[in-house]
């Protein structure tokens, strides 16, 4: 119930900030690749349209072709989702990590020391954590993928269990911009992942849900979950927020 509370009222600043017009130019990045990526995916999805109604038309085994060509535009669909969070989780990544900073400034007065240099090691080692932590969570989804083959109501099971390992890795990644931020290594990062699953379930589930709201929701999700992330994290460490009164006035 904690962490739940805490993320209702990490929402609620969030979006308190962003009504007062508050880095609102760090939704463009998004905006541009979100942009390429949906010209791409519906040009996509429009050949796969194409082949298939052809293919219905061919004698005898049209259907059969059809129904492959159908499996095949689901595959694609699928992977083209996963890669574009992946694009925007890697891409946005230096971004990301901008904002993170930013915002624990604008909520706690604090000013991390080390300049460009360390900004820099911070926007590389983002990179570096995001991608592990998208290859644990394809390694996780190979593997309940598998055992979904063995086990009974595994077809059933897996949306769920999908959901819940994607949205607790992706919380990962978007709690990594702090966690380096304030000092923490790779492995102590590991470790602050895995006692804080639920935490990092829920931030991550919020992401997830935004991201497939038609049209805005690749575009809003990054910069709303780091923020929220963000505010989480700083509360979830009793980091005074010196200026908390700026989003009371």
């Amino acid at each position: 119930m904690k962490a739940i509370q805490l993320h209702i009222e990490s929402i609620k600043t969030t979006f308190e900030t962003l009504s007062k017009g508050k880095f609102l130019y760090y939704f463009i990045p998004g905006a541009v690749i979100g942009m390429i990526y949906m010209y791409f995916y519906f040009q996509a999805k429009a050949v796969t349209s194409v082949l298939t109604d052809g293919a219905e038309e061919i004698p005898l085994i049209g259907g059969a072709i059809s129904y492959v060509f159908n499996g095949i535009g689901s595959i694609i669909s699928f992977m083209a989702h996963e890669f574009y969070k992946f694009l925007i989780l890697v891409c946005l990544s230096p971004v990301n990590c901008i904002l993170s900073e930013k915002y624990d400034n604008y909520l706690t007065g604090n000013k991390f020391v080390g300049g460009f240099i360390r900004i820099l090691n911070d926007i590389i080692r983002a990179i570096i954590i995001v991608i592990l932590v998208l290859l644990m969570e394809y390694t996780f989804l190979g593997l309940w993928w598998f055992l979904s083959f063995i086990f009974p109501f595994g077809d059933t099971l897996t949306p769920i269990i999908q959901f819940i390992i994607t949205s607790f890795f992706v919380g990962f990644a978007f709690y990594d911009y702090s966690l380096e931020r304030y000092g923490k290594g790779t492995f102590s990062s590991i470790g602050f992942a895995f006692s804080k699953i639920f935490t990092l379930f829920l931030t991550g589930s919020i992401f997830t849900i935004i991201y497939y709201i038609p049209g805005i929701g690749i575009i809003v999700a990054p910069v709303v979950v780091t923020m929220i992330a963000t505010v989480v994290y700083i509360r979830m460490n009793k980091t005074p927020e010196t200026k908390k009164e700026l989003l009371e006035d």
